[in-house]
């Protein structure tokens, strides 16, 4: 079995000096109490009473100075010295009293003084203590029953109190242990804490960078057909325009003629006069068109307030539906169903973003059934106001989503969709900004072989209410 670690070599210099400061304050009351007996036994004899009490006066300020100084400098040399002092200071009181019996007082308490000390110090001072004490007592003439009595009764209480001490230096040592590992826990959880924080802050950034990556794809993807929707209007702008610029070459011909008195009968003039301002309406219709697919690119395009603003969701919706035009119209014919709405506080840009997708997904649904029949299906946009809610429904009449799938539609990158088609990450986006973005909901229903219907839902003022 392995001897007890000394304690000033199992716990810090600072527990140490601490654990026995307590400690001596406890001894300095029992020396106190058995001066005051020793004192109390030799009353009225001054000139004897005032050397004791003398000598344990100087005695105590050196014991107050062991505590308060040297022991937080020496440690276990200022306890050897002080217990060597002390010892003599005993004998040397005992004698002045010229009463043996105090020194055998002073065993079991001297073995209390000990039991902190190294094993072999304190086992050498005590014995030494006890047979020098005994033989003094026996040389005055004392029955030897009483110093064996004192002397067992000290080493009885040194050992009750040496194991008692070596308890209470281990629950010590490992408290020490337990809080250098807690210190060392907190300090882990103080890293993975910023690392974390750094985490979550790198996650959102690449969250908004991949908004916009997939913003900006929609809109080169879409860029294809946004210029052929802009290409037919300015067609027959340009052929009105070239109409009209051979109509007024025959009509300036025709006012030279009528000027130098020629006949201008090979002119139709009633064909011109109700061709004239058929041309001038398509060149109206086709301007007004490209107006207004460049106003909707710039309304999708529009960057957005930090903060949420007021927003017309059905002009955002009819904007964006613009711009997509291409995407569905060889696949669906679109209905839409604009209920009247108040102003809703959103992020338009992202808003506008997760609608092109799910129109987008419910445009390839509904080409994957009408694929080579030549025929089109439908798609089916309405807004409408639930008390203090927006919704927004989007229906196609596709081929529905397979049971076994539709946990994972908002799932990032999972797509059920071929290669360069999709990338999976319309309907997660499409999710973040309105569960995440918008403190709103985004559902489904869907029906195998009847089409899938998806509803976005705002709070009107920005944030949900609560129910009274």
């Amino acid at each position: 079995m392995s001897r007890p670690v000394p304690l000033q070599q199992s716990m810090e210099g600072a527990r140490y000096v601490e654990f026995v400061g307590r400690l001596n304050a406890f001894n300095g009351q029992g020396a106190l109490f058995i001066n005051l007996l020793m004192l109390a036994s030799i009353w009225g004899k001054w000139p004897q009473f005032g050397i004791v009490f003398g000598i344990a006066l100087l005695a105590s300020v050196f014991n107050i100075w062991i505590n308060l100084v040297y022991l937080k400098k020496r440690g276990l040399q200022a306890e050897l010295l002080r217990c060597g002092v002390n010892a003599v200071v005993t004998l040397a009181t005992g004698y002045v009293a010229g009463w043996t019996l105090p020194c055998w007082f002073w065993l079991p308490f001297f073995a209390l003084v000990l039991d902190h000390l190294q094993g072999k110090i304190a086992v050498v001072s005590l014995a030494g203590f006890c047979i020098f004490t005994d033989i003094g007592a026996l040389l005055d003439g004392v029955h030897w029953m009483y110093p064996l009595s004192f002397s067992l009764l000290a080493v009885f209480c040194s050992e009750i109190s040496r194991r008692r001490f070596y308890v209470i230096r281990d629950m010590l040592g490992r408290s020490d242990e337990q809080r250098d590992d807690l210190v060392k826990a907190h300090a882990l959880l103080q890293q993975v804490h910023d690392e974390l924080t750094a985490a979550t802050k790198t996650g959102m950034q690449m969250e908004v960078r991949l908004r916009q990556a997939q913003k900006l794809e929609s809109v080169g993807r879409l860029a294809a057909g946004v210029a052929h929707e802009i290409n037919t209007p300015v067609q027959f702008v340009g052929d009105s325009l070239q109409f009209l610029q051979e109509t007024s070459s025959d009509l300036l011909t025709a006012v030279e003629k009528q000027q130098a008195g020629v006949s201008c009968g090979d002119l139709d003039l009633p064909y011109l006069v109700t061709s004239v301002p058929k041309a001038f309406d398509r060149c109206r219709d086709g301007l007004e068109r490209v107006a207004s697919i460049v106003r909707a690119m710039k309304d999708f395009a529009h960057p957005d307030a930090k903060e949420m603003q007021p927003v017309d969701l059905n002009r955002a919706i009819e904007s964006t539906l613009t711009i997509a035009r291409n995407e569905y119209k060889y696949a669906a014919e679109l209905t839409t169903d604009f209920g009247d709405l108040p102003h809703v506080m959103a992020h338009a840009g992202d808003f506008n973003q997760a609608v092109l997708n799910i129109v987008i997904n419910a445009a390839h649904a509904v080409s994957d059934v009408v694929k080579g029949s030549g025929e089109l299906g439908r798609i089916t946009v309405r807004t409408r106001r639930e008390n203090d809610w927006v919704v927004v429904s989007v229906a196609d009449t596709g081929a529905g989503i397979p049971e076994e799938i539709r946990d994972r539609i908002f799932d990032p990158f999972f797509t059920t969709k071929e290669v360069g088609r999709g990338t999976g990450q319309g309907l997660a986006i499409a999710r973040a900004v309105v569960v995440e973005k918008h403190k709103g909901e985004l559902t489904m229903t869907t029906e195998p072989g009847k089409g899938t219907t998806f509803f976005i839902r705002l709070p009107l003022h920005g944030t949900p209410r609560l129910a009274a």
